[in-house]
This record gives C-alpha cells, structure tokens and sequence, in this order.
C-alpha cells in the first residue's frame, strides 16, 4: 500500500480497515473494495494477456480514505487486490492510458489539490512489477474551478498519447502534450460558448492524428491538423454524454451522443462518418426507462458495436443490440442488487478470455458496504456470477441441450447428469422475473427429457419474448440457456 501523502500516522490507521476491505466476498463474482468507488477502467496491467481492474474512490468520511485499488485476474477470471493508492483528497475520476514507452498501461486521473486553489492530474506510471508507486502530479489550473471529463489520445500524431480535459464551470477544455518519455507540456486552453458534460478524443478522419469531441448544449469537433486544431460544430442537440466507435463496421469511427435530461426516457443521437470530416445525423433513438451513463461493446460478437446503459433507478443494467443502419433494439435486463446505493459506474472487457466481453460494476454509497466490486461473465448473451471457463469445468459432470429455438408451442429440454444431484430448471424472463420452475428434485444420473409449454406458473401462455431456462445441480448453476418464444 502506497501513501502519496506525508500523514504517515493517518495511513497508518487505514491499513488496517483496508485489509479487512479487500477481502473477497462469498460470492466469487463480488469483490469488496473501499466505499466511495467511482470509477473503474478494466485493462492488461502486468502483460499476461488477461485483465485486470483498477479502481478510484472519493474521499470517505467514514473511512477518511480516498486513492485507487488495482486488482489483477489470476488467468481465470477472478481477481485479487495487489496493491492501492491513497490520496488525502480522493482520486475519483480515473483511467488509463500508454504514457511513457515502456509498454505497460499507465493510470491517469483527477486529483484535488492540498491547496483549494489548484486543480491537478495525477499519473500512476506503470513498471510491470505491480507495484503502482511512481507518481507524477501536473497542475492544470489554478482559478477555483474543477476539472470535470477526461480523456486521451494521439493528437499531434507524434506516437504517444496526450491528455484532453473539460471544465464544465469554466466553460473550457485544454490538452497537455506528451513526449513520450512521460513529459507533459505546460496545458493549452480553449474556450468554449457552453459547459461541457463530456469529452472524448479519436482519429475521426484516419489521418493518424486523435480528434476532440466536447459535448454539451452544443457539440463540437476539434480536428487536429499540424498548424492546430480545426473547429467545427457537430450538433445544436443537447448531449450528456459522447462515444466514438465505429458503429456501422466500415472502418471509420462514428460519434454516437447520449442525454439524460429528458423525463421519463432517454435518448441516443447516432452520427455516421461520412469522410472528408463529414457526419450524417440519423433518426435518434428513444426509450425508457430513464438511465444514466452509457458504453458501447460488442456483446453477441456480430461485429457492430452495442449500448449498454445504467438504470437510474440503480436496478440493472439494460442492453441495446445493434441491428445495423444506425438501428437499435432492447435486448435484455441485467439486474443488479444495488440497495441504497449507486450504481456508479460500469466497464466492459473480456475478463475470462471466453471470447465474449463481460461487464465489471461498481456500487457506492459513502459508507463502508460489502461486495462493491461485481463482475458479470458472458456465456453466449446469458450474463452469470462465474467465469465461462470455470462454468465449463463444472459442465463436465452434466450438459444440457434444448430444441427448437425459436420455438412456438413448447421446447425439448434434455439434460444428463453423471452423478446425483438436487437439479432445479427454472425458466425467467428478460428481466430476470420467475416464470415457472420445471423441476426441483433429485435426480440420480442418468439422461433425462422434459418440455416446456411456454407457460408461466398461472399456467396463462407466457408472451413472445426472450426467455432464460436456467440449470442448477446441487445450488450451482450448470447452464442458463435463451429461448425466443415466437
């Protein structure tokens, strides 16, 4: 544990809270962090080829700690803390980017200055050894304003990754320059007619240099260019939130905004590239409920970005599949057990090299909770507590099969099972409701087929839909297979 601080005595008291906060919860897929998390970025911090989780934190009253944990996967997707970072103030917003050029992922982020007058970044520099100690502090600003969104990229195409900031209060954003061996330049501004929500930065016209997006009442585009960045207005659309991504599989990256600020439903804003700094808005997307913050991932692997978004109400998690042509279709509810408090923030990565991207959530409230840090693995679009590769060490004691799919009058389940088990199958809705359980009891082994009429427990016909058939031996989940009820 690492204090950047000279409190020694202080960071002496919270060694002993944070041994007891880093213990993994019972259940494998929560993890518990220190309270106040706030943001998250999931990456390879030590090469191995898997990722690992870094995590930054308010400042808690209640702990009086506030700094970043880093946890790191065993190869399997579970992970253990190796190591944290205690800063006086917090270091809530957070991410990670190359930085020097040693290869290894840097982490980067927002930190309050000991002086209220400054506001500062902070850099964790990366040596492969796991231990996040080498810290370089860049002061920004010093006007009584703080800096809100960042981001990163290459945008004086020289190789190396530079550091793009807004300030909602200040109604500006800036850029520090990076030469690579980790030396940032003095930061440059620029004055903006709005505050902004957000900022990201890509190459949006694949001429190796990264572009700034800053969303807000308006949105605008700062194309980089090699006498200076080009300004151009995107959108008069109010924006909370901006991506890019290449949304329609072309190769050109696309700029897709986000709002909360309509009541009762959100709203998506979708823009192509078109070339030749070009965009071509497209109908936007509405819907309900009302949610919060937003990410884009390719879940079922088809090629074309999808969005997942928060639910304001911190219940879950809804996905919104890319059907292609700028199109979007809710998909599928992931609850998520978050009582009295915030679902803060999410990130999406491989975490078990299964081949599909998983999600890593965490929950905050300023008081001390347990299982902060949830992990949620991909099996195929159906989202479980285990990674896929340990779920199918287990598989090979029993297997499950199902036909047809889609299916309009009832489906075929056959399963087998090697030993005796206590078997449950249960069938659950989208949203994760019980719909009606099949069986429950023990089977000895053997193989084993049963039908489902498309049912629910009144034995009223359920409706069309998407629909879970989950199998669970002896209290551990076996399979969860998706059924479409035509």
């Amino acid at each position: 544990m690492k204090n950047t601080t000279p409190h020694l005595s202080k960071f002496l008291i919270l060694f002993s809270f944070l041994l007891i906060a880093f213990t993994v919860g019972d259940n494998r897929s929560a993890y518990n962090i220190p309270n106040a998390a706030y943001s998250i970025f999931l990456g390879d911090l030590d090469m191995d080829e898997d990722i690992d989780i870094v995590t930054g934190h308010l400042h808690s009253s209640t702990s009086d700690w506030g700094g970043g944990a880093f946890l790191i996967n065993d190869g399997n997707g579970y992970f253990e803390l190796v190591d944290s970072i205690f800063f006086e103030f917090g270091f809530a917003p957070l991410s990670a980017e190359y930085i020097d050029n040693n290869n290894y992922i840097d982490i980067y982020g927002r930190h309050q200055s000991s002086d209220p007058h400054k506001e500062n970044i902070v850099v964790i520099y990366n040596y492969g050894l796991t231990q996040f100690d080498s810290i370089k502090i860049l002061f920004l600003y010093e006007d009584y304003v703080s800096i809100d969104k960042y981001s990163s990229g290459d945008a004086n195409g020289d190789g190396y990754n530079d550091i793009v900031f807004a300030c909602n209060i200040g109604h500006f954003w800036g850029i520090i320059y990076n030469d690579g061996t980790g030396i940032f330049s003095e930061p440059e501004y620029f004055d903006l007619n709005f505050p902004p929500t957000d900022i990201t930065c890509a190459d949006l016209n694949n001429d190796g240099r990264s572009d700034v997006v800053v969303s807000g009442s308006d949105t605008e585009i700062y194309f980089s260019t090699e006498s200076g960045f080009q300004q151009r207005l995107l959108t008069e659309t109010r924006g909370h939130d901006v991506l890019i991504s290449d949304f329609d599989n072309d190769n050109d990256n696309d700029i897709i905004l986000e709002t909360t600020f309509f009541a009762n439903h959100h709203r998506v804003y979708m823009f192509e590239n078109l070339g030749h700094n070009n965009f071509l808005e497209h109908d936007y997307f509405d819907f309900t409920p009302f949610c919060q913050y937003a990410q884009i991932a390719d879940f079922n692997n088809d090629s074309l970005p999808d969005m997942i978004f928060s639910a304001h109400d911190n219940t879950g998690l809804y996905i919104f599949y890319n059907k292609g042509n700028f199109q979007l279709e809710y998909d599928q509810f992931i609850p998520v057990n978050c009582i009295q408090c915030f679902l803060r923030s999410f990130a999406c990565k491989d975490l078990d090299n299964n081949g599909f991207i998983d999600i890593a959530a965490i929950k905050s409230t300023n008081y001390y909770m347990s299982n902060n840090l949830i992990t949620l693995y991909n099996n195929k679009g159906v989202f479980q507590d285990d990674p896929v590769a340990i779920i199918e060490q287990n598989n090979q004691n029993s297997s499950i099969a199902y036909y047809p799919n889609p299916f309009s009058e009832f489906v075929n389940i056959e399963f087998s099972l090697n030993d005796q088990n206590a078997v449950d199958l249960s069938v659950f809705d989208i949203n994760g409701n019980h719909i009606k359980t099949i069986i429950n009891k023990i089977y000895s082994p053997g193989k084993y087929k049963l039908k489902w009429n498309g049912r629910c427990k009144n034995g009223k016909e359920v409706k069309a839909g998407i629909y879970f058939v989950s199998l669970t031996a002896n209290e551990k989940i076996i399979q969860s297979i998706k059924l479409i009820k035509k």
